[in-house]
């Protein structure tokens, strides 16, 4: 082991996994040149919960450990603000961003949205060293964020891929034709694609990226109904197929949550947000480890506001800060579910903490937002312009690669509005009077 390697603060993402230089892009990338490998890069964050899944449950793994031989891996937190320099080389707009970087010219080479199993990163490896070939240029064009080239670039050449590599391709082209808004031929490639998608993994993979399309079609659109049926239907047979991550499943049954509440059927919503709730309730109770555990927590609340069982999650929620009590997220979730009952004392306590536990970054804009919420629930009209106006200035103080624009375009509005409100009329005085 090299002198340099020695000197990295590095840290174990678990017992049998890589070594994973945290937090720390400049000595990650001196390490990647000094040893001639690729640099791979983890752009995660603490309220992710694919993002902490693929630490807590995929990147720890016996499996991975043999990247090293080929791999640098680092992981980079979004949420610290000591990282906005790297987020302004390499933007992050979904989470998790797994990226493929040569070191020796800093160039992004590739990059992948969402989980990856031990299998999908070893296809992942292979296209990020490929130099050249149709797929490969896609794939620099994709990382570019040239979706629509990518997507071109990648339908010209899927017909000469075959195996693993067509595998790839054709989740790359899902990826590239959603990026690029091309909703409906992202449906259509997917609902056509499902029957050569053999594993698990891939063939979840390309009925997230399908039915989420599919959702955004509008209604007027000739197939929409016929596609969106047959994604559907695949996407529920998927729910129970054998090998897939738990976080997979539950993001199929967000998604299947969320197509049934648009189509107005509500007996459905509930039947697929109790069954979702069980789901996640029996994964989390098969984790060997309190973040292991904890990885559920925002679905599970997810779940339990869906089917109305929000007394399911707070002891889970509760046992999570209790176990975790540096942790920002689980007096935030809390916050949330008591909000949701009524239960405003508790949940005003409980936004106080997450916002007394977090250092900064761009989730903090999100927990002020929480907090004007639970005010405006409790008729705290000053108090709730006071958490947005908190909101928007500390957004204002971040970087421009972590600043969350849009969020604070729309707290700005909400803001003007309550600022519109004419002022609630005082209390009548009362006058002093005694009794004959």
């Amino acid at each position: 082991m090299s002198a340099l390697l020695l000197s990295l603060v590095l840290s174990a993402t678990g017992p049998a996994g890589p070594r994973v230089v945290e937090d720390d892009y400049a000595k990650a990338l001196a390490e990647a040149k000094k040893t001639k490998k690729l640099l791979f890069v983890d752009a995660w964050a603490p309220w992710c919960h694919t993002c902490v899944f693929m630490r807590e449950h995929v990147l720890n793994q016996p499996a991975f450990k043999g990247f090293e031989k080929e791999v640098v891996f680092a992981g980079i937190d979004t949420e610290k603000t000591s990282n906005a320099p790297f987020l302004e080389k390499f933007p992050v707009t979904i989470w998790p961003t797994l990226f493929f970087i040569d070191p020796n010219t800093e160039t992004l080479v590739f990059k992948w949205i969402g989980s990856a199993d031990a299998a999908q990163m070893k296809g992942l490896l292979v296209a990020a060293k490929q130099k050249s070939g149709g797929v490969r240029e896609a794939d620099a064009l994709l990382a570019q964020g040239k979706s629509q080239e990518a997507a071109e670039k990648y339908v010209a050449s899927l017909e000469a891929e075959k195996g693993d590599a067509a595998v790839r391709a054709t989740l790359s082209l899902l990826n590239a034709l959603s990026s690029a808004k091309q909703h409906g031929d992202c449906a259509r490639t997917a609902n056509e694609q499902l029957p050569s998608l053999k594993a698990t993994g891939d063939r979840i993979n390309a009925l997230t990226w399908g039915l989420s399309c599919a959702m955004e079609l509008p209604k007027e659109v000739a197939d929409r109904d016929a596609v969106l049926t047959s994604l559907v239907k695949q996407a529920t047979a998927a729910l129970t197929l054998e090998g897939a991550f738990a976080d997979d499943v539950s993001g199929l049954y967000e998604l299947l949550v969320d197509e049934r509440r648009a189509a107005k059927d509500d007996a459905a919503v509930m039947a697929l947000a109790k069954a979702w709730l069980t789901f996640l309730e029996t994964a989390a109770g098969k984790a060997t480890t309190p973040a292991a555990r904890a990885v559920f927590d925002p679905h599970r609340l997810l779940a339990a506001m869906a089917s109305k069982q929000l007394d399911r999650v707070i002891p889970a929620l509760e046992q999570s800060e209790k176990d975790l009590p540096n942790d920002f997220n689980p007096p935030a979730r809390l916050a949330i579910a008591h909000k949701e009952l009524g239960q405003l004392a508790e949940a005003t306590a409980d936004i106080g903490r997450a916002l007394a536990k977090n250092t900064g970054g761009p989730r903090r804009v999100r927990l002020f937002e929480v907090q004007a919420s639970i005010l405006g629930a409790k008729g705290d009209l000053a108090g709730q312009k006071k958490s947005l106006t908190e909101a928007i200035a500390y957004g204002n103080t971040l970087a421009a690669s972590q600043k969350p624009t849009g969020k604070l375009k729309a707290l700005e509005a909400q803001l003007a509005k309550l600022e519109a409100l004419p002022a609630p009329a005082a209390a009548p005085t009362k006058k002093n009077s005694s009794k004959p």
